[in-house]
């Protein structure tokens, strides 16, 4: 049945290549893709990694996300608040002691081609581009957002699920440097307006409480100008044993 179909969609002659790719036959050698090394947790420090900050103004960044930087960085002069470098590699983000607790749960290994999904490509505006400030004493963070063209869902409109894994980060962010909560429980998220591609979302997320290892949180994304609400959020993250 595969086989007639797949006739019929692009004629005999294309076939049976593709039914052989499809039944794995041309998978790239083992080699290319699965070239695994651990990384020494005692001894990151040491390892080269793109140390290029994503999280800085570009050429892609419009107006209104550049001013909206800015008026951040000056909150960042009387030390309340700092501004988060964004990298390429999460072990980057992470702290010595953060990496060795998470090695004793799940082997910390590195893929040569790896990077962190919000880096899903190094062209400046397709894909998050974003920055994050955090407040330690609020114990919150304001993240803004632009988001590129490989995020559409419908026309014009970004993915939910792009929205999605930003207010997670921003969670991540907010739980991690104010709590030291690392690990996702649950995540709720109420989407409210649509947000076009090319866009300002600020969001800003907080912690609402604790108890015991668990971190509460909520989220709101909004228009740079805060007059649209595009979705609010609530999650629960995990602290490290």
């Amino acid at each position: 049945m595969l086989h007639s179909g797949l006739r019929s969609l692009v004629g005999r002659k294309h076939a049976a290549p593709l039914l052989r790719t499809l039944a794995g036959y041309h998978w790239p050698p083992r080699s290319v893709w699965a070239q695994v090394r651990p990384l020494s947790v005692s001894s990151s420090k040491y390892v080269q990694y793109d140390t290029k900050d994503y999280s800085l103004p570009n050429a892609s960044w419009s107006p209104l996300m550049v001013e909206l930087y800015n008026e951040l960085m000056q909150k960042t002069a009387d030390g309340s608040w700092t501004r988060l470098p964004g990298y390429k590699h999460s072990v980057q983000i992470l702290k010595e002691a953060s990496l060795a607790k998470i090695a004793e749960v799940v082997p910390v290994q590195m893929i040569e081609d790896s990077r962190l999904f919000l880096r899903i490509t190094e062209v400046q505006g397709l894909g998050f581009e974003h920055v994050i400030f955090h407040n330690r004493s609020e114990r919150k963070c304001v993240c803004l957002f632009q988001p590129g063209p490989l995020l559409e869902g419908l026309p014009g409109i970004i993915h939910g699920g792009a929205l999605g894994t930003m207010i997670d980060t921003t969670f991540f962010m907010t739980a991690y440097f104010s709590a030291n909560a690392v690990f996702t429980g649950t995540m709720t998220i109420n989407f409210k307006s649509p947000v076009t591609l090319g866009s300002v979302v600020r969001l800003e997320a907080k912690i609402t409480s604790t108890e015991g290892r668990k971190v509460f949180l909520a989220c709101e994304a909004q228009s740079s100008d805060r007059s649209t609400l595009y979705a609010e959020a609530s999650a629960v993250f995990f602290q490290m044993k």
